[in-house]
């Protein structure tokens, strides 16, 4: 019984997890080509509607690629409750991606459903989290639509910056289809503005990509091109492309056209079909020119009765557009959203650079704090320094009066002893200990390179040395060290090739020991 029950749980686990993994499969599936293939996506999920066994998270991304492959096969959903849930799972998970895209479809069913001011809301609200997704795919399709509406009031200025942000998006994802779509609504818009030049500029962008359209994007093609034609007086080309693009997909522009032609060749019958077919026009503009035309052609043919009838339709239809016409509050709505959204972004920059300035500010007193901290103890150390610096100056001015002292007693020293050198040799004394070892150490301590250069010799050639350095004689210096004048005149001529590597005379090594400093 036990291993029965454990079967049964494991059977109903896995196909639990099955069931939940076939709905991912099917969905991510869905949203990888619901921007390009929307009616394979209808197709894919039509049959889940009625599924009741989907998660939470799984039914609020269906009800978002479901409405989302509607809207961009060109249907529209009655009710808004399937996106409008989907909206609401988005939002409060915090998932903007898939929130904007909710917001725009939301918008769009809302829109259809006469509800202008939500509609309109919905649709800014995408487009200010758009800014921040980077999704050229949804970037185009938003951008279209937002121009869509606002070429619905006759806001043009508005719907070419709109058209044209579409027309960057498709560029960037390079599809040849929405670039020429973009390009055809653009051109479109310019048509109606009067403006030829634009409108050839913009057929001329499309013109090397259309070959790879079809449907409804090439028949508007055509249907420009032709609107350009009749402009230049070519009607009966207008006339071919215009026969082609009601042929590929019937438009209401291209049917207005074509009756327009027909009008300027007489052939009323022909007009005539155009314009009954085109009094259920979406377009407003489009329905009552041609319940007019038609109505003065019926007047025209003393088919009074018709005419009347036509002509109470365009009353309720004027009616209808009375009760309905917002354009100036959409335009002021869509002004304000945008003012509002650009007033927080400007309050959201004040407030960083407030804060920017607050932390410049901390930053600069903790700056300041440290600098005159470091400054006071720079000018300490400064302090200290110029303290150590007087005491060193004074100790320096007190080696310097007792090196002076010392040099003038060993001048005055010297002079006594080289006095009493010079009274011994004058006796014919030679000179005594006492005064010989003076005289050296006076000397070296004079010249402490005279010592390390005489270092090497023995006492009678340093004696030698001294004595020539302090101007004695050679007679002198013979008597004072007990040899003859001639002995001493050897030492010399040696002692300078010993000392200083030269050859020469005595007097050489004369001149060449008193250079010695």
């Amino acid at each position: 019984m036990r291993n029965t029950v454990s079967l049964i749980l494991l059977i109903i686990i896995i196909v639990g997890c099955s069931h939940e993994q076939s709905h991912n499969e099917l969905l991510n599936q869905a949203e990888q080509i619901v921007f390009t293939q929307p009616d394979s996506v209808v197709r894919m999920l039509s049959p889940s509607w009625n599924d009741t066994t989907m998660s939470e998270p799984d039914r609020a991304l269906f009800g978002l690629l479901y409405t989302e492959a509607i809207h961009r096969s060109g249907l529209y959903i009655g009710t808004d409750s399937l996106i409008a849930a989907s909206k609401k799972y988005f939002e409060r998970h915090g998932d903007n991606e898939h929130l904007a895209r909710a917001l725009l479809h939301h918008g769009i069913t809302l829109y259809h459903q006469q509800k202008t001011r939500e509609a309109i809301l919905s649709m800014k609200k995408a487009e200010q989290l758009a800014r921040g997704l980077n999704e050229p795919a949804f970037d185009w399709y938003l951008f279209s639509v937002l121009g869509d509406v606002n070429d619905n009031v006759g806001n043009y200025n508005t719907t070419l910056r709109y058209y044209m942000q579409a027309l960057q998006a498709a560029r960037q994802v390079d599809n040849n289809q929405w670039a020429v779509q973009a390009l055809n609504n653009i051109a479109t818009t310019f048509d109606v503005l009067g403006e030829v030049d634009s409108l050839k500029y913009y057929l001329e962008q499309a013109r090397p990509l259309v070959d790879n359209t079809e449907g409804d994007v090439r028949a508007n093609y055509l249907v420009n091109n032709a609107s350009f034609l009749m402009r230049s007086g070519k009607n009966d080309e207008a006339k071919r492309l215009l026969s082609e693009s009601m042929q590929i997909s019937p438009t209401d522009r291209g049917g207005k056209l074509l009756a327009d032609i027909y009008v300027q060749e007489g052939d009323t019958a022909s007009a005539m079909l155009q314009w009954y077919r085109l009094t259920t026009s979406l377009s407003p503009d489009v329905a009552i020119q041609s319940y007019h035309l038609l109505i003065e052609h019926l007047n025209f043919w003393g088919d009074t009765r018709n005419a009347a009838e036509y002509s109470q339709r365009l009353n309720e239809v004027y009616r209808g557009l009375y009760e309905k016409n917002d354009a100036a509050s959409i335009v002021d709505l869509m002004t304000q959203f945008d003012e509002q959204v650009k007033e927080r972004r400007q309050y959201r920059t004040i407030i960083a650079l407030l804060a920017a300035i607050i932390c410049l500010m901390i930053v600069s007193a903790l700056l300041v704090g440290y600098s005159r901290r470091r400054i006071d103890r720079l000018n300490a150390r400064f302090a200290e320094s110029q303290q150590q610096y007087n005491l060193t100056r004074s100790e320096l001015t007190q080696m310097r009066q007792q090196k002076e002292r010392e040099q003038r007693e060993n001048s005055l020293q010297m002079k006594q002893t080289v006095s009493r050198l010079h009274a011994a040799a004058n006796k014919a004394k030679p000179a005594i200990d006492e005064d010989a070892n003076v005289l050296a150490q006076l000397s070296y301590a004079q010249n402490p390179r005279l010592r390390e250069l005489l270092s090497a010799l023995n006492s009678k050639e340093q004696m030698v040395c001294l004595l020539t350095i302090h101007g004695f004689q050679p007679t002198e210096i013979a008597t004072l060290t007990i040899s003859t004048p001639q002995a001493i005149t050897n030492i010399r001529v040696r002692l300078l090739k010993k000392l200083f590597g030269e050859t020469g005379g005595a007097k050489d090594f004369d001149n060449a020991i008193k250079q010695v400093k």
